[in-house]
Formats: C-alpha cells, sequence, structure tokens
C-alpha cells in the first residue's frame, strides 16, 4: 500500500464486502505486536462510522515472564489512549503446544465476548499470515479447505486485515508513532511457521515477488471451491440422513467423503485431519457386515449400508423377559404388540401352528427355524441385514418346547399351520423405518408389512 489512507480504505472496502462488522459490541484481540495494534488502531478510526463500541483483550500465555508483564501494560495503556474498555486474561498454566495455546486463548477472548455482549471477535492476522497459513496446510497434506486458509468470518471470529500485509501494519504503526511490542519467540526457527516465514517465503519471493499475494489469492480460489463442495455435501447428507443414521447409497460419490466429515463434525464438534478422513471413508466404502472405527471425538459404526456416529460408548440393551400369547387378547413385549387372531390382517403376520403355546422371546444361542431346513436365525438376521445391535431385541415367536417357529418379519417355520390361527405382530413406531429397510432383504412370501 502506497498510503496509510489508502490502507484504511482497502481494509474498510473488505469490511463492507464481507459484513464482518455489525454496529454494536466488539472484542478486539490484542497482544502488543504490529499486525494486533494497527488492527485497534484502524478499528477505532473506523468505530464511528461502523457503530463499534470496542473492548480490547490480551491474554497471558504465560510463555514469557520477564515480558508478559510489560505486554500488558503496553495493551492497557494502548486501549485507554484510543477509549476502548481492556480485558486482561492469564493461562492457570504455560500452555504445552501451539494448538493449546490457541484454545486458551479463543477460550478467554469468548468469555470476554459473553460478558460484553459482542457478537464478533476481531483479530489481527494479514495477508501475510494467510499465505503462511496456506503453506502450512499445503505441507501437510490439506484438501481444499485447508488450502482456502482463513476465512474473514469463521463462527464468530473475524479477520478485517486480510486485505492487507504486515508491511502495511508496520506502517500504521509508525504514522502512529507507537513501537509495538517484540515476542522473541516468533524468531524461534523451533516452530514451524516461524520457518515457512523465514526461510521458505523469503525463496518464494526470489521467484515471485508478489508470492504472498499470490498465495492469499489461491486462498481465495479454494474458499469458492471449497464451499461450493460443501454446500453440494450438505445437500447430500441431507437427502440421506434418517432417524437410525446415514443411508450410505443415498450419498452422492463425489461429495461421500465430504459429507461424512461434515457428519462427523456435527455429531462430535471436531473436524478431521486428512488421514481420519480416509479412515471414515474406507469404512463406509464396503457394504458387507458390520464394522467400526474410532476417530477423535467418537466411533463411526457401519452396519451394512447404515452409518452411525457415537460420542460416547453405546448403553448394553437388555432384552425383554418372555410371554406367552394369547387368543385375541394382545401383550407387549418389548415395545412390540402380538395377538394371536383369527385372520392375518397387521404390519407382521404369520400362519400360527394348529395347537399348542406359543412364546415370544429374544434369540439365543444356536436358534435355528424349526421345520425341515432347520435355518439358523444367525444366518437369517446375516442375510437381511439386519444391523447387529438390532439382532438381541428382535422378537422371535417360539413353541412350549423352545422351538422357533417364527423370526418376526423374516421367515416362518415349515410346520403344518392352522389356517385360522394368525400370529400378528405390531412393532414401535420408532422402529418402523428400520424394519421396513431390513425386510425388504428376504422373500416376500415369507411376511407381510403393511404400508400404512
Amino acid at each position: 500500500m502506497s498510503t496509510t489512507r489508502s490502507i484504511r480504505a482497502a481494509v474498510l472496502a473488505f469490511v463492507r464486502e464481507h459484513d464482518l462488522l455489525p454496529p454494536g459490541p466488539l472484542v478486539v484481540a490484542v497482544s502488543g505486536g504490529a499486525d494486533s495494534t494497527a488492527l485497534l488502531l484502524l478499528l477505532t478510526d473506523l468505530a464511528p462510522q461502523l457503530g463499534l463500541d470496542l473492548h480490547v483483550a490480551h491474554f497471558d500465555h504465560r510463555l514469557r515472564p520477564r515480558e508478559s508483564a510489560k505486554d500488558a501494560q503496553f495493551v492497557a495503556d494502548l486501549a485507554q489512549s484510543r477509549g476502548a474498555t481492556i480485558r486482561i486474561g492469564r493461562a492457570e498454566r504455560p500452555p504445552t503446544s501451539e494448538d493449546d495455546a490457541r484454545e486458551l486463548r479463543y477460550a478467554f477472548l469468548r468469555r470476554a465476548a459473553r460478558e460484553v455482549g459482542a457478537a464478533r471477535i476481531a483479530t489481527g492476522h494479514t495477508r501475510d499470515d494467510q499465505a503462511e497459513t496456506v503453506l502450512l496446510h499445503a505441507t501437510r497434506g490439506s484438501g481444499l479447505a485447508g488450502l482456502a486458509g482463513m476465512r474473514p468470518l469463521r463462527d464468530d471470529i473475524v479477520r478485517p486485515l486480510l486485505a492487507i500485509g504486515r508491511a502495511d501494519t508496520e506502517a500504521l504503526c509508525r504514522e502512529a508513532k507507537i513501537e509495538p511490542r517484540t515476542d522473541r519467540s516468533n524468531a524461534d526457527l523451533k516452530y514451524a511457521r516461524n520457518r515457512i516465514r523465514r526461510k521458505v517465503l523469503p525463496e518464494l519471493e526470489r521467484i515471485n515477488p508478489q508470492a504472498r499475494a499470490a498465495l492469499a489469492r489461491l486462498a481465495d480460489a479454494a474458499a469458492a471451491a471449497a464451499d461450493a463442495t460443501r454446500f453440494a455435501a450438505e445437500r447430500s447428507l441431507g437427502a440421506a440422513t434418517t432417524t437410525t443414521g446415514i443411508a450410505l447409497d443415498r450419498l452422492d460419490v463425489e461429495t461421500r467423503d465430504d459429507a461424512l466429515a461434515i457428519a462427523w463434525a456435527r455429531a462430535t464438534g471436531r473436524s478431521l485431519a486428512a488421514k481420519h478422513r480416509a479412515a471414515l471413508a474406507a469404512l463406509a466404502s464396503s457394504r458387507d457386515g458390520s464394522a467400526t472405527c474410532d476417530l477423535p471425538g467418537g466411533r463411526a459404526i457401519r452396519e451394512y449400508a447404515t452409518l452411525r456416529i457415537e460420542t460416547s460408548p453405546a448403553e448394553s440393551v437388555q432384552p425383554a423377559e418372555p410371554v406367552a400369547l394369547a387368543r385375541d387378547r394382545p401383550v407387549s413385549w418389548g415395545g412390540w404388540t402380538f395377538t394371536l387372531a383369527s385372520h392375518g390382517a397387521g404390519t407382521f403376520s404369520s400362519p400360527a401352528p394348529a395347537d399348542g403355546t406359543l412364546v415370544v422371546r429374544s434369540r439365543r444361542p444356536g436358534d435355528r427355524l424349526a421345520g425341515r431346513l432347520r435355518i439358523k436365525v444367525q444366518d437369517l438376521f446375516t442375510d437381511a441385514k439386519v444391523p447387529v445391535r438390532a439382532r438381541a431385541t428382535h422378537p422371535l415367536v417360539t413353541t412350549a418346547s423352545g422351538a422357533v417357529w417364527w423370526v418376526v418379519g423374516l421367515k416362518h417355520a415349515d410346520g403344518a399351520a392352522d389356517p385360522g390361527r394368525w400370529i400378528v405382530a405390531t412393532p414401535p413406531p420408532a422402529q418402523i423405518e428400520a424394519l421396513r429397510r431390513y425386510t425388504r432383504n428376504i422373500d416376500s412370501g415369507d411376511r407381510h408389512m403393511a404400508d400404512g
């Protein structure tokens, strides 16, 4: 930028283009460095025009014991000189990593925002920070979303200075005759971002003096593409989401991985790294049997073509106790209603044996269907693709001797039946959708399910 006036104009235009700063309270994160100092200088100039009520927030990470008190005093004096309130926070313990420091800092900033009633928090990230972020993400194997870098607006965080570079923030400080604080850790090459800043970017600028601006343009292009992909993925996810999970076959193939990553973030509040996205995609690519995958924040469970995401250990489901059926008198079992009737009109129905007591119970090890075929109940569940978690509570109708006469909705025995004696079963309403799905996997001659 040639002049500080043009710098202000660029930031104001950027703010308006992205609708970053609605009128009202605004928390301004100020560390005391050149970028955040320039941010406060710019916002105090623009506050009357934009209707902003500024509240400065400064966080001490406890990483520079000898300097932190001076940093806090500098920020407090700066805030006072610009007519803004000041809030200072301090970590209870030094952070163990850059990610830890970021989480502590943003938690403090959001507490400050709640206290003053601010909807947004402004940070001093510049176009130079954007270039560094893009290179870091690219080096770590990021996809489009990572190449998009930092967005002007993400949740409650706004970045008005992405329109300008570090040279511009330094120029604003010089104009105001303010000497910002210097964080010596910014020169420590043990941090990846510092190596990008001090080693990689200077080499790139030997190839293209405008490398930082070029990388920022790349981030803008990636952001537009990522937004389009996300929109398509969200639409696909919405169409595939059922009461029992995500119907994988309904997801668009082109956006399936993105849709699953969105579903994971919604369920767990965690974003997946590339290797975890790949693991989730691999789990969703199969339709055979059941499988699980533990990922940050929870567990993905695939049962045939349905995927569920659990954020806490699933509670074991205890099947109901056995109950005997009675003629023309409804009985309840595990939320189901069973009746011995003279006709087969019902959600599920099966002809009943000519005589003898009938009992509804859950499966037991070694259960087989009565009759000549002696089909294993386990094989019936597998062939029908009944989810593993549903098998323990799926009703079976047995004779007094324990022989399985009917695996409800799937198959009944081939023994002699009384044409005037039927077993009618009505499932709990919440289970009907799932039952419709896996009872379609068997021969329709073995069951009846009403459409109503």
